[in-house]
């Protein structure tokens, strides 16, 4: 019993069957009857040696041993289109394919950088990024959607399933519309940014745990608080109603020095661990991945 009779066929329909419940909706999807899928799952189960699917009348519903095999199909199959891609472009002598993710901290000083230096020698590579938070990301690398990520190790993961090479540090700060009138302070005090509306990182995530201890650190009461993960809503937000914000120090200087955000001048950094390249352990990339690695490894 193993897993050595499996092909990507099988992978997909269990994928589907995860995702859907219903065989006869999957067995349309792949263009066969419904009693033929049922005879692949189970010779597929017997093939694994364990149920994969529990049958109820409202449907299938997967197994623990389900669960795990969806999973990875979900990465052998997510290689094997990127292997596919990466033939394509190789014989039409293109320049391959990078998919990698980011926390919005890096982008000005790290992301930027890096993909300049890579389209001065390899113009035609196709680049993709996904800006998230870490833990979203890591999810992604895991399930290799993602070649590497620029973020941290959240701590509900572990990790030893990555190597790690550490990049940077982050500092949020605190910034205002341009045309604020807490804009015009040399320092804001705490009572200044008391009853204030806020628009703020989502609730959960890491950066707003930080956020949250800072608030709670200075006595700070917000008057309203809007919550995004979007950084451009989140501008948007400041510049049209005059919300305060907190925002990573490299992009609120950016802001800064086009005139739309002012950075406030407060007692005490927000200061939060360092970030750094992600990579699953002993993952070998392609040669597109390999290269923009490491140009961001020697920033």
């Amino acid at each position: 019993m193993g897993l050595d009779g499996f092909k990507l066929r099988h992978l997909r329909m269990l994928v589907a069957l995860s995702e859907h419940g219903k065989l006869g909706v999957v067995a349309e999807m792949f263009g066969i009857s419904q009693p033929a899928l049922s005879r692949t799952l189970n010779e597929l189960e017997q093939m694994s040696g364990h149920q994969l699917f529990e049958r109820h009348n409202r449907g299938l519903i997967s197994t623990t041993q389900g669960d795990v095999i969806v999973r990875h199909a979900k990465m052998l199959l997510a290689e094997a289109q990127r292997a596919e891609y990466e033939m394509v472009v190789a014989a039409a002598g293109q320049g391959g394919s990078v998919a990698f993710g980011t926390i919005m901290t890096p982008a000005a000083d790290y992301v930027a950088p890096a993909l300049k230096r890579l389209f001065e020698t390899h113009p035609t590579i196709d680049v993709s990024i996904t800006v998230g938070s870490s833990d979203v990301l890591l999810e992604d690398v895991l399930n290799r959607r993602l070649d590497f990520a620029v973020c941290r190790i959240p701590s509900g993961m572990n990790p030893l399933w990555f190597d790690h090479i550490p990049l940077g540090k982050e500092t949020l700060r605190v910034v205002v519309a341009a045309n604020h009138p807490l804009a015009k302070k040399a320092v804001a005090a705490e009572d200044d940014l008391r009853q204030q509306s806020w628009v703020l990182q989502p609730h959960g995530s890491f950066l707003r745990h930080v956020v949250d201890d800072f608030i709670r650190r200075h006595g700070i009461v917000p008057s309203s608080v809007v919550s995004t993960s979007d950084a451009l809503l989140t501008m948007l937000l400041m510049l049209q109603s005059q919300r305060l914000g907190i925002l990573a120090e490299p992009v609120a200087r950016l802001m800064e020095e086009h005139g739309l955000l002012r950075i406030l001048s407060i007692v005490g950094d927000i200061s939060v661990p360092d970030f750094g390249l992600v990579k699953l352990k002993d993952r070998d990339l392609s040669a597109s991945a390999e290269l923009l690695y490491k140009l961001f490894e020697s920033a």
